[in-house]
């Protein structure tokens, strides 16, 4: 028997029986197809829930960030209003700001200033749970007081400063509904609602103008206030006999349903069956053909194999030929086995040498980071040499002159000031630098108190105009009075800043003004010059940290680049911001800066300070261990009254006071011994030296140095390098303190 008439009996072996089968399960395949069509339906409630809540959770995103509004914090409601109209608003949407009575605050529904009803009594319960719950609360259907349409509301709480409450809320007419949920790839026939809580049509796909706002069929209510979601049959309001597939909406609790006639969910189910008769019909013409067509092939196979075979007999690479043969498929298996093979070997190699090339371009990447940041950092250090090998020149030819004999007094002074004047400048390098590392960390507290911007900058401009630096130039200033909440050395350090930049950059003769006014709940300063201006490509980073500009020819001071940083921070410290604007090199520049404005103070308390006088005799305990400090302030203390006595060390300091019994003892913490935090804690443990007012004085100047100090026992905490007037000051404070104590 030939192999065609083999097949040709192994068709019908195969095909009779399941033929025989497939007619008794004809009435399993029409439910099975019913059930499929009820689930699709299913599927679509689901899936058209999930359109509600998605766009319920999109305005809920959208209500977060206008609640979080800083407009909303500063009662700007106008502000507020263009934020919320170009916020999130189409058509049939717009936001409605709602006070914690219920009141209407703002709606874009209509123009800002518009007069806004009266709420009712439903909107006052809306705004009062979602105040009392502090969650998101969605609304049923109801009719809005301004525009008079139904709508439905997602509503989120929000809290301003102050602790007033608001409620945002976003309004959906049912048009909104309309637009969004129905999809367009269902059946013609098919019929789409969206109900609220009360059971009333919010959306509709047939009949919607007639119908929405009205109560949709009771058994269907019924059963979706019973289950999350199911299929009832039901005649609708149309009178079709139809299945209803319901489910809710998680964010709102509307119910979803979707209803499709009877009929047309039977005609899917028959479909099904249909489709199996003419599969099976299909499956006996596939069959001959395939009898046919597969003896063909296992012929044509069986030439392909022994072609394999004639070529590999000749040494030659046999041809690829698939055929429906799984043995002889086998034989063409190894050389396509083979050939992925190469081509995956191929692949590694591309993927090795595309890895290479990205490791060589990150390498270079780094390489080049690092020599810029290299680069960087010399250029620092160089300017940081330069800025401090200037006074240092000018302080040791000072102190070679007055070390020569036949100096007269005129010119000792003259030494004494240069050697001042450089010695301040030398702390304000360190002191900015210690500044800018503490403000990077987050370490800088503000000692604030109410200040008036025009007496800081009043007091500032006195300060400078007395200075060599403002020698020549003309400073104008128009000043109203603003005041804000700041700590005073501060705000002197930031105007300092600007104002001696300003300088700087100027040409002699030129003028610089000063501005100060107050509004918008915001104390502002400018500080506008006619100098060497500022190139665009470094305004935006004239903020940033040891960032400069090319030195003009008449300065005498390059400066470290890090003023303007400090200011920022600073500024940014009390609240507020600086900028800068310049309309170019030689064009001048103008530096703005606010701070948040406050009410003027009823009564500001009176500020006593203590001048560097000379103070009745006192006796000191100075501990130190270098001697050329130790000496130079012992000597300056003495010059004012006080009776010092010189410690070297921490372990010889109890004895010396038990001995002196002075007024006060000055501490310096890193002692070679024992540090200044154990010999304050040795002091105040002995009951004779426990009463004695204690000052740290050291290089050491942290917020945790300071915290450290307190903890150790001291009454006061400075920063070398510190001026005597500070120092006389703070003693005078804690001794005074210290015998109102005891008296």
């Amino acid at each position: 028997m030939k192999i065609r008439s083999q097949l040709l009996l192994m068709a019908a072996a195969i095909l009779i029986p399941v033929i025989v089968a497939s007619g008794l399960a004809l009435e399993n395949i029409r439910e099975a197809g019913r059930q499929a069509a009820l689930r699709g339906l299913r599927e679509s409630a689901r899936a058209t829930a999930l359109i509600v809540d998605r766009e319920v959770q999109g305005s809920l995103s959208a209500l977060k960030a206008l609640g979080g509004s800083p407009h909303l914090e500063n009662r700007d409601f106008k502000a507020f209003y263009e934020q919320a109209a170009a916020f999130y608003q189409q058509g049939d949407s717009w936001t409605v700001l709602f006070d914690d009575k219920g009141a209407q605050v703002v709606n874009t529904a209509v123009p800002y200033g518009t007069l806004l009803a009266s709420p009712p009594v439903s909107r006052v319960e809306v705004v009062r749970k979602v105040l009392s719950s502090q969650k998101p609360v969605t609304t049923d259907l109801g009719v809005g007081s301004v525009t008079g349409k139904m709508i439905t509301t997602v509503n989120i709480p929000a809290v301003a400063a102050g602790g007033r409450s608001f409620v945002v809320a976003q309004t959906f007419a049912v048009d909104y509904w309309k637009k969004k949920v129905f999809q367009t790839n269902l059946p013609s026939d098919w019929i789409t609602g969206v109900i609220d809580r009360k059971g009333l049509f919010i959306a509709r796909s047939f009949r919607a103008d007639e119908l929405v706002g009205k109560p949709a069929r009771p058994s269907l209510v019924a059963a979706a206030a019973a289950s999350h979601e199911g299929i009832l049959r039901y005649t609708t309001l149309e009178g079709v006999d139809s299945y209803n597939a319901y489910t809710h909406s998680d964010l709102t609790g509307w119910t979803i349903g979707i209803a499709a006639p009877v009929s047309s969910i039977s005609a899917a189910a028959n479909s099904a069956v249909w489709l199996a008769v003419l599969g099976m019909l299909a499956a006996i013409a596939v069959a001959a053909l395939a009898v046919a067509a597969f003896g063909q092939r296992c012929i044509k196979a069986i030439e392909s194999a022994s072609r394999s075979a004639m070529a590999l007999g000749r040494g030659q690479q046999p041809g690829v030929e698939r055929t429906g043969i799984e043995e002889v498929n086998a034989l063409n298996h190894e050389l396509v086995s083979a050939g992925a093979l190469l081509d995956a070997e191929r692949k590694s190699r591309q993927a090795a040498e595309c890895e290479r090339e990205r490791l060589l371009r990150n390498e270079v990447l780094a390489r080049e980071n690092a020599q810029a940041q290299n680069e960087a950092k010399d250029e620092f250090l160089a300017m940081l040499g330069h800025e401090l090998r200037n006074p240092l020149a000018a302080i040791a030819g000072a102190t070679e002159l007055l070390q020569r004999t036949g100096l007269g007094t005129a010119g000792a002074e003259r030494c004494i000031r240069i050697i001042s004047r450089q010695n301040h400048h030398l702390n304000h390098i360190v002191s900015d630098l210690l500044d800018v590392s503490r403000l990077m960390a987050g370490k800088i507290e503000l000692k604030q108190e109410p200040l008036d911007m025009a007496d800081c900058v009043s007091q500032c401009v006195e300060a400078l105009r007395a200075t060599k630096q403002a020698s020549g130039q003309k400073i104008t200033v128009h000043a109203s009075s603003a005041w804000f909440s700041g700590d005073a050395v501060r705000m002197d350090q930031i105007l300092n800043n600007l104002l001696a930049n300003a300088l700087k950059f100027s040409d002699p003769g030129c003028e610089v003004k000063v501005t100060v006014w107050e509004g918008t709940g915001k104390a502002f300063v400018t500080v506008q010059d006619t100098g060497a201006g500022i190139a665009p490509e470094l305004l935006a980073h004239v903020f940033e940290p040891f960032v400069q500009g090319p030195a003009p020819a008449n300065r005498l001071q390059s400066g470290l680049g890090i003023g303007l940083a400090l200011v920022r921070q600073l500024v940014r410290l009390h609240g507020g911001d600086v900028q800068a604007a310049s309309a170019g090199t030689r064009q001048g520049s103008t530096f703005s800066l606010w701070v948040p404005a406050i009410a003027i103070p009823g009564q500001l308390p009176e500020i006593t300070r203590q001048a560097a006088g000379a103070p009745r005799q006192r006796k000191l305990v100075y501990v130190e261990d270098n001697a050329d400090a130790r000496t130079m302030m012992a000597e300056l203390l003495r010059m004012l009254g006080y009776e010092v006595i010189e410690v070297v060390d921490g372990a010889s300091t109890l004895p010396a006071v038990l001995a002196a019994q002075p007024d006060a003892v000055i501490i310096d913490i890193g002692l070679p011994d024992i540090d200044g935090y154990e010999v304050a804690r040795r002091l105040r443990a002995d009951p004779l030296t426990r009463s004695i007012p204690l000052l740290a004085l050291t290089g050491y100047g942290q917020l945790c140095d300071r915290q450290a100090a307190t903890l150790a026992g001291f009454n006061a905490h400075l920063a070398k390098p510190t001026n005597l007037t500070a120092i006389v000051k703070t003693l005078e404070e804690v001794i005074t303190a210290a015998e109102v104590f005891e008296g």
